[in-house]
């Protein structure tokens, strides 16, 4: 008596499937599909980021209450950047990166300005406060003055960004 093997009824679906061309039938479907689609890779959330494609933005704790965005392949299980600041910069790398397209330098250079601005705002507060504490008038509007400047250029910044993103995507 002949001992039945779990994998025969598996290798009669895998005949039937190549006897009637169906693999072929099924590929050119998803490809038909996938075509179809205004963007070939939308976004999906999973428990801690967005993958668009086979490219994953995932949220990082930097300092405080203030998150980096990394940005890694999936397939080939690296990272690709670990080190931007705005969500819609993330979202951008990654579209470009999925399409297999190279990321233009302009978005990463706006994304390096604002984080440079975000650390001058962090400073111009620490030096307005040591000013304050040694009751130093003159210093404290000059660190303010320099608070406001700061703060003017990230939002120039991340609206040039949210610029690229919105003729980028429609939005």
């Amino acid at each position: 008596m002949q001992k039945k093997t779990k994998h025969k009824p598996f290798n009669e679906l895998v005949k039937q499937i190549e006897a009637y061309g169906l693999k072929e039938r099924l590929a050119k479907l998803v490809h038909k599909e996938q075509e179809k689609r205004p963007f070939r890779h939308l976004p999906k959330q999973f428990s801690k980021g967005i993958l668009i494609g086979n490219i994953a933005i995932v949220p990082k704790k930097h300092s405080g209450t203030r998150y980096v965005y990394v940005i890694a392949d999936m397939m080939e299980a690296k990272v690709l950047n670990d080190d931007i600041n705005l969500k819609q910069t993330a979202i951008l790398v990654a579209h470009y990166l999925a399409d297999g397209k190279n990321v233009p330098d302009n978005i990463l250079d706006q994304d390096a300005k604002h984080a440079s601005q975000l650390f001058d705002i962090q400073s111009a507060k620490r030096m307005i406060k040591e000013a304050q504490k040694n009751k130093d008038e003159q210093m404290e509007d000059v660190y303010w003055d320099r608070l406001d400047v700061a703060n003017r250029l990230a939002d120039e910044c991340k609206a040039r960004i949210q610029h690229i993103f919105s003729d980028t995507f429609g939005a």
